[in-house]
């Protein structure tokens, strides 16, 4: 019986372009997990690793207050990734750039809820029967905004 065997078993002894790809994604994923666990608690929702690229450890960040916050705790970081250098290499230099999580931006806004000529008069009614002057103030309110949209 033929079982499911992932890419990689496939890939990793094989020479060539996509083997090399396969290592470096490897890579990646072992460095950005590494780097996760270095980062102060803070920030690991929200500075992730990019890339490094000659000695320089390039993170990104949701916005720019989490990149300013992130760059307070640089020097803390630069010293725990030379004491991980078998995993990151010879870091010198930490470089942030911004670039937000997809999932992070805003939803879009709910269309305005419109109240109708027959739910403002069902409203004002009950605000008619009700002695509490809070509940009934909010109740002639709500049949006042039926008023301002048509």
């Amino acid at each position: 019986m033929n079982t499911a065997r992932p890419l990689y078993k496939f890939l990793s002894p094989k020479k060539g372009d996509v083997a090399d790809l396969v290592t470096q994604a490897q890579i990646h994923q072992k460095q950005a997990r590494s780097l996760a666990n270095l980062l102060d608690p803070a920030l690991r929702g929200h500075v992730r690793l990019a890339n490094i690229r000659t000695n320089t450890l390039i993170l990104l960040a949701d916005s720019a207050a989490w990149a300013t916050r992130a760059r307070l705790f640089t020097p803390a970081l630069l010293q725990k990734l030379r004491n991980n250098s078998h995993i990151f290499g010879k870091i010198e230099k930490i470089e942030l750039k911004i670039r937000p999580h997809a999932e992070s931006a805003l939803p879009p806004a709910p269309p305005a809820r419109k109240l109708s000529a027959a739910a403002a008069a069902c409203l004002r009614s009950a605000a008619a029967g009700i002695d509490d002057p809070e509940l009934k103030a909010a109740l002639d309110q709500l049949a006042r905004r039926a008023d301002d949209k048509h």
